[in-house]
């Protein structure tokens, strides 16, 4: 369990996300329900984005917005299909009014919003999030409003760090969940801990402030550990 002060420190050095082409997003609001969650984005070449991300309940979905001038999605039907390189292609249905068992995409014109996964355990051992996590790619084709068709591709690659930390799922090879949060906060703390005593050590608090970048962006506790260590 992190304590307040390692969890303060935490928030204040781990802030910023990776440089990739997943990132991982503290504070988003879904478009559709209004609510403020964790996200991870990413884009594809054509400019549609892709944001999975939890609800309040605690499901995960995907949320699929169009670049401008590309038309709106259709809102009942078969508006979708989406297809993780390697697996079966996944129809999308969506309705305007929610069944009272199955919950169905909803489309507001230029955002599709689809359940990917009920939420529960520590990853989907199946299905479709676990699909799109194990493929090297993802493909969507949308139904467009006007009868025509609009698609998109995005890479899954460097995606399951973002991923992991938006959803809070274990992901193999992934700088994140509760275990790692809590390793990475125990050193923050420990080196701050270390500038401290016997008396405050503010070109020790500048070094350590520095090597954070070893965790917030490389993810990397022992090359963190390193930095602080060196003399030089």
């Amino acid at each position: 369990m992190k304590t307040a002060k390692a969890g303060c420190i935490a928030l204040c050095l781990l802030g910023a996300p990776a440089a990739a082409d997943w990132t991982f997003v503290d504070t988003w609001t879904d478009p559709i329900n209004g609510f403020d969650t964790k996200a991870a984005v990413t884009t594809a070449d054509d400019g549609t984005t892709l944001h999975l991300y939890r609800n309040p309940a605690g499901r995960v979905y995907a949320l699929f917005t169009l670049p401008d001038g590309k038309g709106d999605i259709a809102d009942e039907g078969q508006v979708a299909t989406l297809t993780p390189e390697g697996f079966d292609t996944k129809v999308i249905e969506a309705r305007t009014e929610q069944g009272r068992v199955v919950e169905f995409a909803a489309s507001t014109g230029r955002a599709l919003r689809n359940r990917l996964w009920h939420g529960e355990g520590t990853k989907p051992a199946f299905g479709t999030l676990h699909d799109m996590i194990e493929a090297p790619s993802i493909s969507a084709t949308f139904t467009l409003k006007d009868g025509g068709e609009h698609a998109a591709t995005w890479s899954m690659a460097a995606s399951g760090t973002p991923i992991a930390q938006a959803i809070g799922i274990t992901i193999e090879g992934a700088s994140a969940g509760d275990e790692w949060e809590d390793a990475a906060a125990q050193a923050l703390l420990a080196a701050m801990t270390t500038c401290q005593f016997p008396k405050l050590d503010v070109t020790c608090v500048q070094k350590v402030t520095a090597c954070s970048d070893k965790i917030s962006q490389d993810r990397d506790i022992d090359g963190f550990d390193t930095c602080v260590a060196d003399k030089d």
